[in-house]
């Protein structure tokens, strides 16, 4: 059964937008790959919220809630094979040298006090023509 972790990653205060998912897309994903090798997870995927960047505060895109509900601005979905896998991935993860590189790097483009994650349980996902879609609809679009 697959395995996931969501993450809350709010930008360094002051950092533009586009330097935060420059940064993250092209240093820091690289960076976490080449520390973890083949225990990456299936699937690191990262939903940026649509934010008004011509506004002062740079407002979200809020449809329910208020903006103060949505005080971060990405939501990563990290997909492992299993707990196994996860548990590799952690392994590594945690390893002092390993957070001393990650830490390191995210210092300059993340809030990391607060960065917020979260296991899920149960996931269920239907495609529009009504069936089950799961795992395999990640990357075949």
């Amino acid at each position: 059964m697959p395995f996931t972790v969501i993450l809350l990653v709010t930008r360094k205060p002051g950092l533009e937008l586009s330097a935060f998912r420059n940064h993250w897309e092209h240093t820091h994903i690289p960076l976490l790959k080449s520390l973890v090798g083949d225990d990456f997870p299936l699937s690191h995927t990262r939903h940026y919220l649509d934010r008004d960047t011509a506004l002062p505060a740079s407002p979200a895109n809020v449809l329910k809630g208020a903006q103060e509900d949505f005080a971060f601005d990405a939501l990563a979905l990290w997909t492992f094979a299993d707990q196994a896998h996860w548990e590799r991935f952690k392994g590594k993860w945690k390893r002092e040298d390993v957070r001393a590189r990650l830490e390191g790097d995210e210092e300059g483009w993340m809030d990391r006090g607060r960065l917020r994650a979260v296991v899920v349980g149960w996931t269920g996902s239907t495609g529009r023509d009504g069936g089950d879609v799961g795992w395999r609809f990640v990357g075949s679009v």
